[in-house]
């Protein structure tokens, strides 16, 4: 019969780890995931966010050439030079004259060729309700080409955590005031 190995220890020592060991090691991760966790999920939400905004200067610049060569605001996405690769129709805001959207977030015109608004918002997630626009100075006197953080309370896909929970924490965006549906905040 084949013998198998065993390897023998002087007396009165132990192989392996006591239950106590184990738990320490397991408590010692538990506690460097409870830490890491919320900061990867704020990178996350800030990497999404970049892409977004990204997307949303586009936009805005592509609406201003459109504006210097026809002397006229664009109302549709069509009208702008501007190559989008989002073909659902999925509304941020329930009175968008145009959307766009890519199932997370949703791109839409507001407004005629006088007053407009550009924005783009979650649709999914933690932060639903919340993005980003850009206004023209007819709508509720607010800087005109500058990029705000909002948070929808109404009218569309709201904004569910506390006011301030994605402008303010996540961008250092402070409150500027609110708008109709949206709380808005400076963007830093």
């Amino acid at each position: 019969m084949n013998k198998i190995y065993q390897k023998t220890l002087p007396a009165g020592k132990d192989a392996g780890f006591t239950l106590i060991e184990l738990l320490v090691v397991v408590l010692i991760i538990g506690i460097l995931a409870a830490v890491a966790l919320p900061q990867y999920t704020k990178a996350v939400e800030k990497s999404r966010a970049a892409q977004a905004l990204s997307a949303l200067k586009s936009l805005g610049a592509s609406y201003q050439t459109y504006y210097m060569a026809n002397g006229e605001s664009a109302t549709q996405f069509d009208q702008l030079d501007v190559e989008m690769d989002w073909n659902g129709n999925e509304k941020w805001f329930s009175g968008a004259t145009d959307t766009r959207s890519n199932g997370d977030w949703s791109m839409q015109f507001i407004g005629t060729s006088v007053d407009f608004g550009l924005y783009i918002g979650r649709l999914t997630g933690k932060y639903k309700g919340a993005g980003f626009a850009i206004f023209n100075t007819n709508a509720g006197n607010v800087e005109h080409d500058a990029i705000w953080c909002v948070e929808r309370t109404c009218n569309g896909v709201l904004f569910e955590e506390p006011s301030g929970a994605y402008c303010t924490k996540l961008f250092k965006a402070p409150f500027y005031k609110t708008n109709g549906c949206l709380q808005v905040y400076k963007m830093p």
